[in-house]
């Protein structure tokens, strides 16, 4: 009876033990994480509060550049709203053609050209220039000859003095060159520079030339290489608008597959920061590479 007792007391006093214990566990436990999550909110406090203000001090740097940027293109397009079109068809030439002209005048009062002669008038001149002697497409390679004429083309072709004009007004008005390709593009292609009506085939046949020049020759190739990262992109998506204009107008004479390129486009366009309209280039190289799927 006595070893009965014994062991029903040693039994509840290890059973009060444990309890007593698990108690004081338990209680020590939620101490413990309530400590722990009173110093991870306390972290995440610091945190969003620098955070904030890292976006209040962006938003103070970015505030006058987005006003710079505005009085650029209130300036150079007479708007202060996006210009030209990025993508697709429905565009309005009548504002196209304003800005392009709004455009060739900014340029004159920088007096790029000089004061003999008109932006519009140099830029017809350089367009008619690589018209009329359009590069090596085809066997450039097939002797040292070729390939020189092609690696030295624009220069050959323009001359010094055009050439560094181009280079001056691409170093001068860099916050305006992507908007500029923009209306420029839509008011040859789409707006027949401005004259109306589709697009002259003599005007599109000649860029095509200079579409698979940039695209697909070793010279055109190598001259993209040597410029900025952001305007050999530019240059790159606008050839291949020109491409599928080509193919819609079944004179893609040198059947210049335009799917991998695309592939390559948008991973670099993705992967680039600094562009204006970068969400929707990404959209329109997207509806091409549905189109020829």
């Amino acid at each position: 009876m006595d070893k009965t007792v014994r062991t029903l007391v040693i039994a509840f006093a290890a059973i009060g033990l444990g309890l007593l214990g698990y108690y004081w566990i338990g209680r020590w436990h939620t101490g413990g994480v309530e400590s722990a999550v009173q110093k991870e909110k306390s972290r995440c406090g610091e945190r969003v509060a620098q955070l904030e203000a890292e976006i209040q001090r962006l938003n103070n740097e970015l505030g006058p550049l987005a006003q710079e940027y505005k009085s650029d293109l209130a300036h150079a397009f007479g708007t202060e709203k996006d210009v030209g079109a990025i993508q697709g068809e429905n565009v309005d030439c009548k504002k196209v053609t304003a800005q392009a002209v709004a455009f060739f005048q900014y340029l004159d009062s920088k007096a790029y050209a000089g004061d003999d002669k008109r932006a519009e008038d140099l830029f017809e001149e350089v367009f008619q220039k690589l018209a009329d002697k359009p590069p090596v497409n085809v066997g450039e390679l097939d002797n040292l000859f070729n390939l020189t004429q092609n690696v030295t083309h624009l220069y050959r072709v323009l001359g010094k003095e055009r050439i560094l004009w181009i280079k001056e007004l691409l170093a001068k008005e860099a916050a305006v060159v992507e908007p500029a390709m923009a209306v420029l593009y839509s008011w040859i292609t789409i707006c027949n520079a401005g004259e109306g009506g589709p697009t002259d085939p003599a005007k599109l046949k000649a860029m095509y030339q200079y579409a698979c020049f940039f695209l697909n020759s070793l010279g055109g190739r190598s001259y993209l290489l040597r410029r900025e990262s952001k305007l050999r992109m530019l240059i790159h998506y606008y050839c291949l608008l020109v491409l599928d204009k080509a193919n819609d107008a079944q004179f893609n004479a040198y059947g210049l597959d335009i799917r991998p390129h695309l592939d390559y486009l948008f991973y670099d366009i993705n992967n680039q920061k600094g562009l204006l309209y970068r969400q929707r280039y990404l959209t329109q190289l997207v509806a091409l590479r549905s189109k020829y799927q």
